[in-house]
């Protein structure tokens, strides 16, 4: 039977990372004859043709199962599944990610796990065997990697690999320890807490508004990209008044119509909502690079996306001034935002977030190659040193409160740069986010902020990808990282976003009884456990962080 293709999620990157862990335990290669595995002084060769039956066949060898037990590899299924499951990307994809600074990282943190059989660094080795794989008819499987690998011998280095495992542990622990303080902080805070005994007596935010609305499309030109960029308008029918506006700003491989969904439910309750295409990091460019058409997206987006949403009102501003269609129709004064991962990135800049040159210099100029990051958006992030050589700061005036979900804060903005934002802001943030974690990438820059409006959502076992429309034009995610079904997800959002700009956007103060434990406590069975915080410091997250220290 021929393995089902794996299609790469929003990045190339978490497949490619995940080359590392699973070739640490040893794969299987004509290319060389013998992978030779060294914990400090001892040494142990396993045959290649071993590992590639093990593959192939499932067959097995006592030193195999010896190192198998060693390294804690329970599932050897899983990993004959891993080792021959091609990815979908082509060759031309692959060389154009390898040859770039992300991909140079990857192939280096690589090659101090997967060395020559002279013990040198792998990185060049793997590059070539990456390309050669990729060029197989099957496709890009590790069993390829391993077959076109350039040298006699592999190299692995056991006690580096034991570490990353340790580190995972570690990390996992870590994650566990926060979330544990954080539910524990909520019951210390208000332990009688009563569950209400009357239905609330505003209208169901999770539910349709009354207003029709109707959807147009046009063209907005941001003077740094190379042709005009589509945005779909949500506009409300028969409101009576100027409707204030809302813009989504989708992530990275994404398109508008990933949350369509979102602005269809929030015209229906009176707001205009726009969602412009960020060209460059949306699904029709992202997919053409994965299929081999287009390069891969550049550093520039990290300015060229909040500016996108900066001439779009301006955009906005000009047709309700000159065209009578349009005139009286939108409230630009009154603007609110929302954003999914790179798209949370665009909102937080937005929101007056400011780049944090000094921060991505510490951390990305020199990487530790010893150092395996299990944060994945750090390799997006440091892409933005070369975007910013001083604080920049995209701040809008218009907008005056954003959402920000699964963003990636941590190195891009840092402390200070978080500590800029003056406007209400929410951050949603799921426990099971491998892409952009959140105890690094949404909790820690929650206790930055200085705004005295603001609240951390937490959805628990949210993933990057739960609100994330199935059919929205994305790139295809493998099953495994999507968790619980998004679709019972998507009402959370809804009712978070109305309810969070009616309180921010409209100033309907009644909206704020929404917000709350006490209506999380109405809302019934689901497969998400949903944590509202309003409340974090640095001193309070250092203690949880230690406690399994």
């Amino acid at each position: 039977m021929t393995p089902t293709p794996i299609s790469l999620s929003k990045t190339v990157l978490a497949g490619l990372s995940s080359l590392m862990f699973a070739i640490a335990p040893g794969s299987p290669a004509r290319g060389a004859e013998e992978i030779t595995l060294s914990y400090g002084p001892a040494e142990t060769s396993i045959p290649i043709a071993d590992i590639e039956r093990f593959a192939r066949e499932g067959k097995t060898t006592p030193t195999l199962v010896l190192y198998g037990r060693l390294l804690r590899i329970q599932d050897g299924e899983g990993l004959r599944e891993a080792l021959t499951t091609p990815f979908q990307a082509s060759p031309w994809s692959v060389e154009q990610f390898l040859d770039k600074p992300t991909g140079e990282v990857i192939l280096r943190r690589m090659g101090k796990v997967v060395n020559t059989g002279t013990g040198k660094n792998g990185a060049s080795a793997l590059r070539t065997a990456i390309a050669g794989a990729a060029a197989r008819p099957g496709g890009l499987t590790l069993l390829g990697i391993l077959q076109e690998f350039p040298d006699r011998e592999i190299q692995i280095d056991l006690e580096f690999s034991l570490n990353v495992v340790r580190q995972t542990s570690r990390v996992l622990l870590e994650d566990t320890a926060v979330l544990e303080a954080l539910q524990q902080k909520r019951r210390v805070e208000d332990p009688d807490r009563p569950t209400p005994s009357e239905p609330f007596n505003l209208p169901n935010p999770r539910q349709p508004g009354p207003y029709s609305w109707r959807e147009a499309e046009l063209l907005f030109f941001n003077p740094n990209r190379d042709r005009p960029s589509p945005v779909y308008v949500y506009i409300p029918e028969n409101l009576g008044a100027p409707a204030p506006l809302i813009v989504i700003s989708h992530g990275l491989g994404s398109d508008p119509k990933t949350f369509s969904y979102v602005a269809e439910h929030l015209a229906s309750h009176g707001y205009a909502v726009a969602i412009p295409e960020h060209i460059g990091t949306s699904a029709n460019r992202f997919q053409g690079f994965l299929e081999g058409f287009e390069r891969p997206p550049e550093p520039s987006s990290f300015a060229d996306r909040p500016l996108d949403i900066t001439y779009l009102l301006d955009l906005l501003e000009e047709k309700s001034r000159s065209d009578p269609a349009w005139r009286n129709r939108l409230d630009l004064q009154n603007v609110g935002v929302m954003g999914q991962s790179f798209g949370g990135y665009t909102v937080l800049a937005l929101a007056g977030a400011t780049l944090n040159p000094e921060k991505l210099k510490e951390n990305c100029s020199q990487p530790d190659e010893r150092q395996i990051t299990l944060n994945l958006s750090i390799l997006l992030q440091c892409r933005a040193l070369e975007v910013a050589p001083e604080r920049q700061n995209f701040r809008d005036r218009r907008i005056k409160a954003a959402i920000a979900v699964n963003p990636l804060a941590s190195l891009v903005f840092g402390e200070s740069g978080m500590g800029e934002i003056d406007i209400p802001v929410a951050i949603v943030a799921g426990t099971n986010d491998y892409i952009t974690p959140a105890l690094p990438e949404q909790i820690e820059p929650f206790t930055w902020l200085r705004t005295p409006d603001k609240l951390l959502v937490l959805f628990e076992p949210g993933t990057h990808f739960s609100f994330l429309r199935e059919n929205g034009g994305q790139v295809p995610i493998p099953p495994q990282l999507i968790g619980p079904d998004p679709e019972k997800a998507y009402p959370y959002l809804k009712a978070l976003s109305l309810t969070f700009f009616n309180v921010h956007v409209r100033d309907r103060s009644d909206y704020r009884a929404y917000l709350s434990e006490e209506y999380l406590q109405t809302l019934g069975p689901s497969p998400f456990t949903i944590n509202l915080v309003k409340d974090l410091n640095l001193e309070e997250l250092r203690a949880a962080r230690s406690a399994n220290r």
